[in-house]
């Protein structure tokens, strides 16, 4: 990513001399004499890291380093510049909010590796920042079925192209999460340096997702008090995963597929481009062609983002791999909740494999975490998993899914099922629609907009 350096010095040969030298460094950089200036240049773009001066034609550059924190206490970066021997100012400025300090007369190398290091502490910091802030799933491991070794193979393939875009498709719940976690590591054998930032792109207002993907500067639109990193930089080094794709709005898509011919971002309010480099894993349970024929997707979007795609199989096609699923859900929350829990009773295995699993390895590991709440004892029991009577068989489901023949005496579309089983669930549960989107595995916006288009009522 290219980074931008505000020098705020009143002398111009330090400037011009530091400017030649950390352009070479890959540093796009601008300067100023006065704090005047430097507010102008801040107030049109926040830079990455500010190297102030402290004595200044206008006033003493503290002043300006405490407006900064005040305003925006994850604003830019700033080195405080000082006379040899001041310690005192230099502590001054640490305290203020400065995260480091340098003596004059400069030494060009010591300042590049301030630099580096400030920028450095920045990145992890952001990192932290977003994964403490994500729920994180537990690892789905590469299991024997022939369709999951299928899918490892396809993401093994992509992993030594590390740009190319990667379109996960499968229905609701399949695990395509998974899989996108599954290809950073193995793009990014040494992942924990490499981070892995992930969007729900249907569980956000359309007006915040531009603001979201590339973020903005401060005073870009009303709320914007400070200037934010949006998840494309976060991930840059990394991978950005795009969950629910198909439910971009129409400028968000061409905002992306400017994106992907540049490689570069500009913030919402911002004025200068960044460059990033990461891969962009997406998902869809829509068949995305299909959009495309109906104007609600962009082709040539659509086209950028098909290069490698990669089909993640429902659980119903890899049922022999439903014991190890189970089990790794179970270590899993067992060591959440701290449980010591040992595995499940026969009964429980039984039921496991009589049901028919309509919302794939999502219910499955939503099935293991109520078992492993409810559970007294180090085995989990049916009852606990909440298959008591056993649940549907796959002739069961099948009855269930069964509707009357066209006219022609052809099947039913495929949206008349959709919309019966929506229907059906919205019943069983009394109405609450936020609960209705959990038991589908998909995102409450994503419900409302299917009533919306559907028409679909509570039967």
């Amino acid at each position: 990513m290219n980074l931008t350096l505000l020098i705020v010095d009143d002398d111009r040969g330090f400037r011009s001399l530091t400017e030649v030298a950390l352009a070479a460094e890959g540093f796009e950089v601008r300067q100023a004499a006065t704090l005047a200036r430097a507010r102008s240049e801040l107030a049109q773009a926040a830079p990455d890291v500010v190297l102030l001066d402290r004595r200044l034609p206008d006033g003493d550059g503290l002043d300006l380093l405490t407006e900064l924190h005040a305003t925006d206490p994850e604003g830019p970066l700033v080195i405080v510049v000082t006379a040899y021997g001041d310690v005192e100012s230099a502590v001054t400025a640490l305290r203020a909010g400065a995260v480091d300090y340098l003596i004059k007369p400069l030494q060009v190398a010591d300042l590049i590796v301030k630099l580096r290091r400030a920028i450095e502490t920045r990145r992890l910091r952001d990192q932290l920042a977003y994964a403490t802030g994500a729920l994180r799933h537990p690892v789905q491991p590469a299991v024997g079925s022939a369709a999951a070794q299928r899918v490892q193979r396809e993401l093994e393939q992509v992993a030594t192209s590390p740009l190319t875009p990667v379109l996960l498709s499968g229905p609701s719940g399949a695990g395509k999460q998974y899989a996108a976690e599954a290809l950073h590591r193995l793009t990014y054998p040494d992942h924990a340096s490499a981070p892995f930032v992930d969007l729900n792109c249907a569980a956000l207002p359309e007006h915040l997702l531009e603001s979201e993907l590339f973020g903005h500067e401060r005073g870009a639109f009303t709320d914007a008090k400070t200037t934010r990193r949006g998840l494309v930089e976060l991930a840059s080094g990394g991978t950005l995963f795009l969950d629910e794709v198909s439910e971009l709005p129409e400028h968000a898509q061409a905002k992306l597929l400017k994106f992907f011919d540049s490689m570069k971002i500009r913030r919402v309010g911002g004025q200068r481009e960044l460059s990033v480099t990461l891969r962009v894993v997406l998902a869809t349970h829509r068949p995305l062609d299909k959009l495309v024929e109906q104007g609600r997707f962009r082709a040539d979007l659509y086209h950028r983002i098909t290069v490698y795609q990669v089909r993640i199989p429902a659980l119903s096609e890899r049922r022999e791999d439903l014991p190890v699923l189970a089990d790794t859900f179970l270590r899993f929350f067992g060591a959440r909740v701290k449980k010591s829990v040992r595995g499940l009773t026969p009964g429980a295995h039984a039921a496991l494999a009589r049901y028919a699993f309509p919302g794939n390895v999502r219910e499955l590991r939503n099935m293991i975490e109520r078992g492993v709440i409810r559970t007294t004892t180090e085995w989990v029991t049916e009852a606990e998993l909440g298959l008591e009577e056993a649940g549907p068989s796959d002739a069961q489901a099948g009855a269930f899914f069964s509707v009357s023949l066209q006219p022609d005496g052809s099947p039913p579309p495929l949206s008349a099922v959709e919309r019966r089983y929506t229907a059906h669930v919205l019943a069983h549960l009394g109405g609450p629609r936020a609960q209705a989107a959990q038991a589908l595995g998909i995102s409450y916006p994503t419900l409302l907009k299917y009533l919306r288009e559907s028409g679909v009522e509570p039967e």
